[in-house]
C-alpha cells in the first residue's frame, strides 16, 4: 500500500472483506527500513477503547475508507500487543505475521 502520508490514515473507517465496519484507524506503524506504513491499529467497539493490529498488506485505501482483506472476527481475535514506546518487538511482529498468515520479513523493526 503506497500512502504518501501515513498519518492521513488516522481516523479512517476500516471495513472488512464482507463490507462490515470494523472500527477506525488509531495509529499507523511504519517499517524502519522502507519508511512505508506496514501496520495500523484499529479501534474496536463503540468507544474505541480496545485496539487491534492489522497489516496493511492487501489493504486498499478507497474514498474515505480503508478496506482490509480479512474478517471483523479475525481482527477482534488478533493477538493483543501493547507496542510500548511506539514500536513492535521482533516477537510481537512475528506473532502478528503468523496470526495473519503473512510472510515474516527478515527485518521486523517497526515504529510508530
Amino acid at each position: 500500500m503506497n500512502v504518501e502520508r501515513a498519518q492521513d490514515l488516522i481516523g479512517t473507517p476500516v471495513f472488512d472483506s464482507d463490507g462490515n465496519c470494523v472500527g477506525r484507524v488509531g495509529n499507523v506503524y511504519v517499517d524502519d527500513h522502507t519508511n512505508q506504513p506496514e501496520w495500523v491499529t484499529v479501534r474496536l467497539g463503540m468507544l474505541g477503547i480496545r485496539e487491534a493490529f492489522v497489516p496493511l498488506d492487501g489493504a486498499i485505501k478507497a474514498e474515505n475508507r480503508l478496506e482490509i482483506p480479512m474478517s471483523r472476527a479475525a481482527v477482534r481475535n488478533a493477538p493483543r500487543v501493547e507496542a510500548e514506546g511506539g514500536r513492535l518487538t521482533d516477537t510481537e511482529g512475528r506473532s502478528l505475521y503468523a496470526y495473519y498468515g503473512l510472510a515474516d520479513p527478515d527485518e521486523s523493526d517497526i515504529k510508530s
